[in-house]
């Protein structure tokens, strides 16, 4: 969608946009994404949250013809879910029947309209999205996952990141608002270290939501070979110098 100058900095109580749509202003990209429950802050770069291992590797519970629009499997044993937990989340089939189909899960424009609260050990029944229904049959053997939306209450970045980049808040959000997060284009970052304009930087790992050089080094009488290459997520290029503890200006490129 194209956005309105300023609209970027705009925070919602209440959700507006599918969670991941697309806003553009001129050259320069957002997607729309809920913070976490911990206030945002302007320049730092978030992160989705850690997929929750015991949602993972499940096994469907019953056989679910093709049409279904649901789909349910008994959850570990550690992790509960909330209701709405997976709002725009996806479903994907790990292995055995309709292995390698993904499916996205239901927005809750009302409560309950994602899935019920679920305990540890019980039975998680999730609703697909309108438009969306079974491909191929599953059976009590198949094995699927329940991943939340990666723009589902994002957090800033640990340093290292552990998982999938989100992009860059543009204001102090409220925590638990809707916000728009910057994920290509001109944008200031926080730095960590000493930036050089040209040099393509990742995230820190060294300060959370932060950004810094990607490092490497050619091994000497090894063509082609890298010594030290960061494996943290690239997040642009430098286009400003940026020392420690400041704001830098960073063109993005967060896939």
């Amino acid at each position: 969608m194209k956005g309105r100058p300023g609209e970027e900095h705009q925070e919602h109580q209440y959700q507006r946009h599918d969670l991941g749509t697309l806003m553009y202003i001129g050259d320069r990209e957002w997607r729309y994404a809920q913070m976490g429950g911990t206030a945002g802050v302007a320049g730092n770069l978030y992160q989705s949250e850690v997929p929750t291992s015991t949602w993972m590797t499940v096994t469907a519970n019953v056989a679910q013809a093709i049409g279904s629009k649901t789909i349910s499997a008994t959850l570990g044993s550690t992790n509960a879910s909330l209701e709405d937990e997976f709002n725009e989340g996806f479903v994907g089939i790990e292995d055995d029947a309709g292995e390698g189909f993904v499916y996205q899960i239901a927005r809750a424009f009302k409560a309950g309209d994602a899935n019920a609260a679920a305990a540890a050990s019980a039975v998680q029944t999730v609703n697909l999205k309108p438009g969306y229904s079974l491909i191929v049959a599953l059976t009590t053997a198949s094995t699927l996952g329940f991943f939340k939306n990666k723009y589902d209450e994002v957090i800033i970045h640990p340093s290292p990141p552990t998982t999938a980049l989100a992009g860059v808040a543009m204001r102090a959000v409220t925590a638990n608002y809707y916000c728009w997060l910057q994920t290509r284009g001109m944008c200031m970052v926080l730095a960590d270290g000493t930036l050089v304009i040209g040099d393509s930087v990742v995230a820190s790992d060294n300060t959370n939501g932060a950004v810094e050089t990607q490092n490497f080094t050619l091994s000497e009488g090894t063509p082609n070979t890298l010594d030290g290459l960061q494996s943290q997520p690239t997040v642009g290029v430098c286009r400003d110098i940026g020392t420690t503890a400041e704001y830098a200006m960073i063109d993005l490129n967060i896939p």
